[in-house]
């Protein structure tokens, strides 16, 4: 009995160990079809960098820069990408819309990589580029959270609000003050504050001009420098088509001439003269051309003032003079002129007087020293309006036969020469007097 219980247990061990061999062989030649990521991510937003055309200050801006931002979506899986339609400009918590935005997508691996450039963005504030959530969606239909990208740049499209104000400090020596409500930028030749909100200068004689002030952002506001009361260089100039009747300036580039020609626009300047203080007698030198009806170089007396005046230029060598008298005369009729020694009118018929054909037709200044002063002058001419402005020995003349009927003229330091010409350039061929 014995041997028949060990005999059946030795035959269900067998069969056992059989069994589980052949399950073992079955189950070896299954094979993976697929693996499913159940730990998926939402696609990404990273703002990578942002550029500005405002060279030097590149966290401020106005409608004139182009400012260029950066992004990318890692995701390799996009069902749908509506980025550029969908995204927000804003300036602090306002909503506004650039003139124009050039948008670039590109893919490269896993990442969708974005480049869009704003144009003439309008407002002011802390440029911010919203993309909402869901403007991107996976193929699990994952989306995007929002994402706020600031900029960090300030968009201002305001000019500087300028005060100036003028100092009399030692020797007759003005300090100049131009005071901002905002950050502004240096200008050459005038000392920048330590908070970049305030300009100052000295100056030695008097000036007018404007003077371009600009913010951060590249706005721009021309402020009048005046220079009124410096007594440290005065200068006087003068002109004037009748006897002991002269308009004269203070420096301050006012048109001499002015009021002979309210009266008649077809009076010519005749006689033009000058002196100052605080200078060399000859730092300042002149030559004019005086269109007369008599030969040219031949030379007339003006009996107000007995000085000679010739026909053509003056002085006639080719030099320069520094006058302290006035220099020509009333040419066209009216005065007295010693005429070969004896006291007569100038000759002219009371027809021709009262044409005003003759008088002063060029006019050059120059200066003995350049180290810091310039000398701007203009002249203005009856049918062609003001000339351009010239400085520094350069000539002035509408042609040797046609007179001036005003001019205007400012000696300033040479850092601001530019300024003044710019200025007055803006009545070239205009009768603004």
């Amino acid at each position: 009995m014995k041997k028949i219980v060990v005999f059946i247990s030795i035959f269900f061990i067998i069969i056992s160990i059989c069994i589980n061999s052949y399950g073992k062989y079955i189950f070896s030649d299954v094979k993976i079809v697929a693996n499913i990521n159940i730990e998926g991510k939402p696609p990404e937003i990273e703002f990578i960098s942002v550029s500005n055309t405002n060279q030097g200050y590149e966290k401020y801006a106005n409608s004139s820069h182009i400012i260029t931002v950066n992004f990318r979506v890692k995701e390799k899986n996009v069902k749908e990408d509506n980025i550029k339609n969908e995204a927000i400009y804003l300036l602090g918590d306002n909503v506004i819309e650039p003139l124009r935005v050039d948008k670039k997508r590109s893919v490269s691996g896993e990442y969708i990589n974005y480049t869009f450039k704003l144009y003439e963005i309008g407002g002011n504030g802390e440029l911010k580029i919203k993309i909402p959530k869901g403007s991107v969606i996976d193929e699990g239909n994952r989306v995007n959270e929002e994402v706020i990208f600031n900029t960090g740049i300030q968009i201002d499209n305001i000019a500087p609000a300028v005060s100036f104000i003028q100092e009399n400090i030692n020797d007759g020596i003005v300090n100049a003050k131009l005071k901002a409500n905002e950050l502004i930028r240096p200008v050459e030749a005038w000392n920048l504050s330590q908070d970049n909100m305030e300009l100052s200068k000295q100056f030695e004689c008097n000036v007018s001009y404007p003077l371009p002030v600009t913010d951060y952002a590249g706005n721009i506001s021309n402020i009048d420098v005046k220079i009124s009361k410096a007594t440290k260089i005065q200068i006087l100039f003068a002109g004037t088509n009748k006897p002991f009747i002269w308009e004269t300036t203070e420096g301050l580039g006012e048109t001499i001439g002015k009021e002979m020609l309210e009266e008649n626009r077809k009076e010519k300047l005749e006689a033009f003269g000058y002196h100052w203080n605080g200078i060399d007698k000859d730092f300042i030198q002149i030559r004019i051309y005086e269109y007369t009806p008599w030969e040219e170089g031949s030379y007339q007396v003006w009996g107000a003032y007995e000085t000679p005046f010739y026909s053509g230029y003056n002085p006639p060598d080719g030099s320069y003079a520094s006058m302290l008298k006035g220099r020509g005369g009333p040419i066209n009729g009216q005065g007295a002129l010693f005429l070969g020694g004896v006291l007569e009118n100038s000759g002219l018929s009371q027809e021709i007087a009262k044409q005003n054909i003759y008088g002063l037709s060029a006019l050059t200044f120059k200066l003995k020293d350049y180290s810091y002063y310039s000398i701007v002058y203009q002249i203005w001419v009856e049918g062609k309006g003001w000339l351009e402005p010239v400085s520094d020995g350069v000539e002035t003349t509408a042609g040797l036969n046609k007179p001036f009927g005003a001019y205007r003229v400012e000696l300033i330091p040479k850092s601001e020469k530019q300024y003044l010409i710019n200025d007055w350039k803006k009545d070239v061929g205009t009768n603004n007097l």
